[in-house]
């Protein structure tokens, strides 16, 4: 079994403007999904993340394992600073074109 601390928005209280927070132990290998999002806490707003487990269960976390937010920062590349071509070099793009 592979626990892992988690920080997350109670349940109870996940509508509410008041942020009750409570530490829940979630087994890593029961996590279908985890994605950063935007909260609100305590009027600023904050990064947090969505976790959903094999269980059907959905939490908004506040803090999370540091080699998890390792995992997601490795490949976090700014998509509006890249310059995306429509056409490649490759012939058969120029050909279905023409």
């Amino acid at each position: 079994m592979a626990l892992q601390r988690f920080k997350i928005v109670s349940p109870k209280d996940g509508q509410s403007v008041d942020n009750v927070f409570e530490t829940l132990l979630i087994n890593l290998d029961h996590i279908i999904s985890l994605k950063p999002i935007r909260m609100v806490v305590e009027e600023k707003l904050v990064k947090g993340y969505w976790i959903r487990t094999t269980n059907g269960k959905k939490y908004r976390a506040v803090e999370i394992p540091s080699e998890l937010v390792i995992l997601l920062n490795e490949d976090n590349v700014d998509i509006s600073k890249q310059v995306l071509g429509v056409l490649s070099e490759d012939p058969t793009q120029v050909d279905l074109l023409n």
